[in-house]
């Protein structure tokens, strides 16, 4: 499934800027909890707020570091472009993280002993489908769409 090109910069959407900080996660979050009760999809926050979680988690650590070094002023904002957009359309919700990489996230099985390896699993479980799309000239957003009634 692709996005529509131009959902990233929907002006219905929901979202804010992120940093590579571990503070970003908890952010994200809190965002998404107080959109969601806001939109009256209470049933949906604890699964939207795991599954944005992951998504921030993956782009802080996989994606978006270590920073590159410094590119010319004219590349420099598609390097550090860390997002999170949230977007209600007819009976869906759209959970969505921007990171500067054009890499795709793999779902895979870890090892039984292996600590991480496992957020994209628990995405796939929670989410009705998700994926990914390229944002132009900015990377990539991982996203998860998750229906409701």
């Amino acid at each position: 499934m692709r996005m529509p090109a131009d959902w990233w910069d929907s002006p219905s959407a929901v979202g804010c800027p992120l940093t590579r900080g571990p503070q970003s996660a908890r952010a994200a979050r809190r965002l998404t909890r107080n959109t969601l009760r806001d939109w009256g999809l209470a049933s949906l926050i604890e699964d939207a707020e795991t599954i944005v979680g992951e998504f921030v988690a993956n782009a802080v650590t996989h994606a978006a570091a270590p920073p590159p070094p410094p590119a010319p002023a004219y590349r420099r904002a598609s390097v550090e472009n860390l997002g999170l957009r949230l977007l209600r359309r007819n009976g869906e919700v759209i959970c969505a993280v921007l990171d500067p990489s054009d890499e795709a996230p793999v779902l895979r099985a870890p090892f039984c002993a292996e600590e991480a390896g496992r957020g994209l699993q628990m995405v796939d479980a929670l989410s009705d489908v998700w994926g990914w799309s390229p944002v132009a000239g900015r990377g990539k957003a991982v996203w998860a769409i998750l229906f409701c009634a």
